[in-house]
């Protein structure tokens, strides 16, 4: 199924009929855009992890439908529920108050190795800790089974809207590829919201599917990937076989450029500010999860779903908020690594409901609880890579019960160990007012480079004990240089799978029309 072409390069791309997706999707698919290029699709198969035993909710007499909310550099203290009355969150509020609150969740200090781990059940540093364009390999390693083809492999229809940013360089890497039926939104880690224009990359990200759409030219981003949420739940409601669902929505709010719908803006914040259109963003998406909320009540659905909300990393400087927390994105102190995060929805046990927890949970830990609720192996391991690190969270969530975990690397330069935190990640950023950034950040007392604190009584890391405690210091010090060896990022060694034929990106934005899609394709 080849189209010589005469004005572009003839791409040739092996499709992945992942568990779920349908047999139409497993014959010969066309890419196609309205320019003079075709860029044609073959099937590819890959195995499937089987489903070991079976799981169902204590109650429920099924498999939960899962909803994972991801919100893109949302700040600590920009939502109401942690006592920011300025923050127009309402729904937010509410899911968190009749959740469960995860006072110590832990995420990287960015984006793509955020999203890396939960997709791959990975430790960031065991799959990527890397920020890299499409343009380049990185992400989830090909050899890694992602939680949407264990889920799939469950029985799970699952759905991927917003921003990707876990591997788009091979043709393997897209969502529909690692086990998500459908999928809508970009590949990369940021974008014009309206145009979705990407600088770095020199195009428009816009992915559908198995191709790049231009249906949305103009659109407000996070209003196409909510739309195709509901769509997703009418249509999972509609099917005859009443099979479980897993959304992914992954908003691209809160990130720069700080752009949103003009009546999202609250007039009591100053007028033109970067706080009124931050805090409008945070609106939006809490207008967007009331909108999703809803219609899983509409549709019956929703007396057996599971939520669960969280931020990448936290609120970057210059916009986000994360009072009382000391630093911010790319900062390893707990502004930048510990996301706002609660546990939602009908399926969280009544005794949990309006609680929270200070367990040490991980990002990552969400790929062997949701494997663990569909009735899945909840480990991924292949000698070529390292193993899954994830535990099962589910008996903390559910039944309060203490976690095993005493140690949790959180960035290469960073661990926690017990009650004590070391961190040679952050050059002693300091702490965001409850107005910020209409007023400057209030500097450190401690400005070390490389710092230990006690955060079972100084959360806020104030107190530098690297002097005060240097056996201490030292061994958490030894003790992440020995671990650096099991360290592993995505594409440093290359891998691509069956997808070798690579083109420069300047070939594929000429077949594509300027827009972005992979560069590697299997011959």
């Amino acid at each position: 199924a080849k189209q010589k072409q005469t004005t572009a390069p003839t791409i040739h791309v092996h499709c992945h009929p992942c568990s779920r997706i349908s047999a139409n999707r497993q014959r010969i698919m066309l890419l196609a855009l309205v320019l003079p290029a075709v860029v044609v699709c073959m099937a590819w198969h890959v195995d499937q992890v089987k489903a070991q035993g079976t799981h169902e909710v204590p109650g429920s007499g099924t498999k939960p439908h899962i909803v994972f909310f991801l919100v893109d550099d949302l700040g600590h203290y920009n939502v109401g529920y942690n006592g920011n009355v300025n923050a127009t969150t309402p729904t937010i509020d509410l899911l968190a108050k009749e959740g469960l609150i995860l006072n110590r969740h832990y995420v990287y200090k960015y984006c793509s190795p955020s999203r890396s781990s939960f997709l791959s059940g990975r430790l960031p540093v065991h799959v990527n800790i890397a920020n890299r364009p499409s343009t380049q390999n990185g992400g989830v390693d090909l050899r890694m089974t992602t939680i949407a083809e264990k889920l799939s492999s469950a029985g799970y229809r699952a759905h991927m809207a917003g921003k990707w940013h876990a591997g788009g360089y091979a043709f393997g890497m897209v969502p529909t590829m690692r086990g998500f039926e459908t999928s809508i939104g970009y590949l990369n880690g940021q974008e014009d919201h309206y145009t979705h224009y990407f600088d770095e990359v020199k195009g428009k990200d816009m992915w559908k599917n198995e191709a790049p759409t231009k249906q949305y030219q103009g659109v407000y981003g996070d209003q196409i990937y909510v739309q195709s949420a509901t769509d997703f739940i009418s249509e999972v409601a509609q099917d005859p076989s009443k099979p479980p669902m897993f959304l992914y929505l992954a908003f691209q709010n809160t990130h720069e450029p700080l752009e949103v719908p003009p009546s999202y803006l609250d007039p009591k914040l100053n007028k033109g500010s970067k706080r009124q259109t931050y805090y409008g963003m945070a609106s939006f998406v809490d207008q967007a999860i009331n909108n999703v909320t809803n219609h899983l009540k509409q549709t019956g659905m929703w007396n057996n779903t599971l939520i669960v909300f969280s931020a990448d990393n936290g609120g970057p400087k210059g916009s986000g908020c994360n009072y009382p927390l000391r630093g911010f994105k790319f900062d390893g102190f707990e502004g930048g690594v510990r996301a706002t995060a609660f546990v939602g929805g009908p399926v969280l046990p009544q005794e949990r409901r309006g609680q929270s927890t200070s367990e040490m949970i991980h990002i990552s830990d969400w790929y062997a609880t949701f494997s663990y609720l569909a009735g899945v192996n909840g480990t991924d391991a292949t000698s070529e890579v390292p193993p899954s690190d994830g535990i099962n969270v589910w008996p903390t969530i559910a039944a309060n019960q203490s976690l095993e975990r005493t140690e949790l690397v959180v960035t290469e330069k960073t661990i926690i160990q017990g009650k004590y935190k070391y961190v040679a990640d952050g050059s002693g950023s300091g702490y965001a007012p409850t107005d910020y950034p209409d007023s400057g950040i209030i500097k450190a007392n401690t400005t070390c480079k490389k710092c230990l604190f006690d955060l079972s009584v100084d959360p806020f890391e104030t107190t530098d004990l690297s002097s005060s405690l240097p056996d201490v210091f030292s061994s958490m010090q030894q003790r992440l240089q020995t671990l650096s060896k099991s360290f592993f990022q995505t594409g440093d060694d290359n891998f691509v799978g069956p997808f070798k034929d690579c083109k420069t990106w300047q070939e594929i934005w000429n077949v594509t029309g300027n827009y972005v899609a992979p560069l590697c394709y299997a011959p």
